[in-house]
């Protein structure tokens, strides 16, 4: 038994069909949770303009799922964006975008499922006799998440499915009440019009709130090879994911922009539980709960995405020797990537017990710290995959079966280069109040970690290094990474 646990497992192959593939985006999306948390803090800027703001924003990320799109149409990984920006742009680049990209989700783990508790320990100490801290709850919440992640793919993202889409059901209908009771002043498409958003540089500023809300639609392209049909399936999903995202957030800020009143914006932005708020007003208080409840179960589910996401990526990283082997060990029952599970619960205690309970002792604090120290991270992965995407479709534009266009494999990667760095710019200009200003300093840190450590990889192993981004499922085009001969599957 443990020596067939410890040595370089497989996934298990072909068992995910695609709504099981789309319920990981769904799920890491979060809609519910960003919608209660982020777009108080988009009206503080955009006004009721908060809908186009999610308008605009939900085009950038099409832009970037373009580029997505087009690479798991060729070819499918574990690995996901980490392999896609080896073979895009070279072994060097890969490493650095899965080392962000993957410490970014694996932080987020953290910060979603603090919030997860808190509304949970919200929800117990008002409506039952049960009265648990929200850090009590983070413990029973973190077994729970430690159990659904080992037991196998197709249990969890079957789980995430449902919870995460009876969660967006629950805020569509709070929605469609309000509109149907004509809002605070009737129903009107001015949250539409550019001119009530007060200035342009208030409008983009809260592009910041919008378009982190769509991190995570490319979740999916992690089950390449637990995906059956991975080259159909995951385009779907994940386009499927960004439409999903772009259609609820506009109707449902559209819907609470009027509810709140185009000339109240104000209270919007002034009010952290705007739904609960809308939900007592337009349904009756009872609704604010289920809302609550909708959180709770929404930021687990997210939790849950979070650690198939990053386990998958530390799992090929580690098959490829990026990581320590002992990542790619898979549980021989399940053929889950039990130390990488494990790995990143361990990490989401240690970061919640140290900061959040133990130096802030406040779950809001370190959410708005830790959420802006991932995004860094997780933006500088979808600039690397960007330029990756542009450099490998014109490299294989000869040979690749997908036909070579300017505007899909130039343009559009470039505007979704331009909003990465603008989100980043934007988070930092002008400087936040601390913590939350000292998140890019930890984020360049971790950066040069990594520089550091692959610097030492290439040292002593360049072989290693050379192969980053070489696995990939059957199926996909054969061509290598440019600093490698591709390694059979």
């Amino acid at each position: 038994m443990l020596e067939s646990i410890s040595r370089v497992g497989t996934l298990r192959r072909g068992i995910l069909g695609l709504g099981e593939t789309f319920g990981l985006s769904l799920a890491l999306l979060a809609l519910v949770m960003a919608s209660s948390l982020a777009t108080s803090g988009a009206a503080g800027f955009a006004g009721p303009t908060v809908p186009l703001v999610y308008l605009t924003a939900g085009f950038g990320s099409l832009c970037l799922a373009s580029v997505i799109i087009r690479f798991t149409r060729r070819m499918a990984s574990a690995g996901g964006l980490y392999t896609y920006t080896a073979r895009g742009l070279n072994s060097n680049a890969g490493f650095i975008g899965g080392w962000l990209y993957s410490w970014g989700f694996a932080a987020g783990i953290s910060f979603v499922l603090i919030i997860s508790s808190f509304f949970l320990s919200t929800v117990l100490t008002v409506h039952t006799s049960l009265d648990l801290s929200w850090f009590q709850c983070f413990w029973i919440l973190v077994a729970l998440l430690t159990v659904f992640a080992l037991l196998g793919i197709r249990f969890s993202t079957r789980t995430q499915l449902v919870f995460a889409g009876l969660g967006v059901l629950l805020l569509v209908i709070l929605a469609c009440v309000i509109l149907g009771k004509g809002g605070a002043h009737g129903v009107t498409l001015q949250p539409f019009n550019f001119h009530n958003a007060g200035s342009a540089h208030d409008f983009f500023y809260a592009m910041v709130f919008a378009f982190t809300g769509f991190i995570g639609f490319e979740a999916a392209a992690s089950l390449g090879e637990e995906s059956a049909e991975p080259l159909k399936m995951i385009p779907k999903a994940i386009l499927s994911a960004v439409l999903v995202a772009l259609v609820f957030y506009v109707f449902v800020t559209w819907a609470m922009s009027l509810g709140f009143g185009v000339d109240n914006a104000a209270a919007w932005a002034s009010n952290p539980g705007a739904l609960d708020a809308l939900a007592t007003q337009y349904v009756g208080s009872w609704f604010a709960t289920l809302v609550d409840v909708a959180v709770v179960v929404d930021a687990f589910v997210a939790a849950l995405a979070g650690t198939a996401l990053v386990s998958r990526t530390a799992f090929a990283m580690g098959r490829e020797g990026g990581l320590p082997k002992v990542f790619a060990w898979t549980h021989p029952r399940f053929k889950t990537p039990w130390v990488a599970i494990v790995s990143s619960l361990v990490l989401t205690v240690i970061l919640v017990s140290w900061l959040a309970r133990g130096v802030w002792n406040d779950p809001f604090t370190y959410f708005a710290f830790m959420a802006t120290t991932a995004t860094f991270g997780i933006l500088g992965m979808y600039i690397l995959v960007a330029l990756g995407g542009m450099a490998y479709f014109w490299r294989t534009r000869a040979t690749s079966a997908v036909a070579y266009n300017v505007l899909w494999d130039i343009l559009l990667p470039l505007i979704a280069i331009v909003v990465c760095g603008l989100t980043i710019y934007w988070s930092i200009t002008p400087r936040p109040d601390k913590p939350v200003s000292y998140s890019i300093w930890v984020a360049l840190v971790w950066l040069g970690l990594g520089l550091v450590y692959l610097l030492v990889l290439r040292l002593r192993a360049p072989e290693k290094v050379a192969q980053f981004g070489s696995v990939l499922a059957e199926g996909g085009e054969a061509d290598a990474p440019p600093t490698a001969e591709a390694v059979p599957t």
